[in-house]
């Protein structure tokens, strides 16, 4: 069985050889990328997507990220800490956040991703039991250093994990 690092590299190769043409095509490769990087990938599968994001890429990566938007999905992950939406539904909300702030550690922009960061944990802060179903993600992730060193970042997941099933 292959693992999640396994079938991530094999999407970040997809990607990188077609064409980024647009900011959903950016995102995309940035969240590819930045999962692998957190998952301590090999620096050297990195290599082609870190020098499209310095390179061809930087002026779409720029403008990605002044129109993103983490309103709607932060709305989401208010409506799952409710307790009003299905498990499939929480999970996709969290992982949606997830997305984003993966993606923004990988570009570096971290000033751009730290307050949603920050108000996705305190959504989940307030309502955890509602996240018990991830609490096995949530324990994976914060054993690793990638995450320890955006933990002002990655703060949801660790209250994630704390929840006890």
């Amino acid at each position: 069985m292959r693992s999640e690092l396994d079938v991530l590299l094999e999407q970040l190769e997809e990607l990188l050889a077609e064409p980024v043409v647009d900011e959903e095509d950016a995102l995309e490769l940035a969240i590819v990328a930045g999962s692998v990087a957190r998952l301590g990938g090999d620096p050297m599968a990195l290599e082609p997507a870190e020098a499209w994001r310095k390179g061809d890429g930087a002026d779409l990566v720029a403008s990605l990220w002044e129109a993103v938007d983490a309103e709607p999905l932060l709305e989401q992950l208010e409506a799952a800490a409710e307790g009003t939406l299905g498990d499939e539904q929480v999970e996709e909300a969290v992982y949606d956040v997830d997305d984003l702030l993966v993606a923004g550690v990988w570009c570096r922009k971290h000033a751009l991703v730290r307050p949603v960061g920050k108000r996705a944990e305190a959504i989940v802060r307030e309502l955890p039991d509602v996240f018990e179903d991830l609490a096995p993600d949530g324990k994976m992730l914060a054993k690793r250093r990638e995450v320890a060193e955006d933990l002002d970042i990655y703060g949801m997941w660790l209250v994630i994990a704390e929840v006890e099933g």
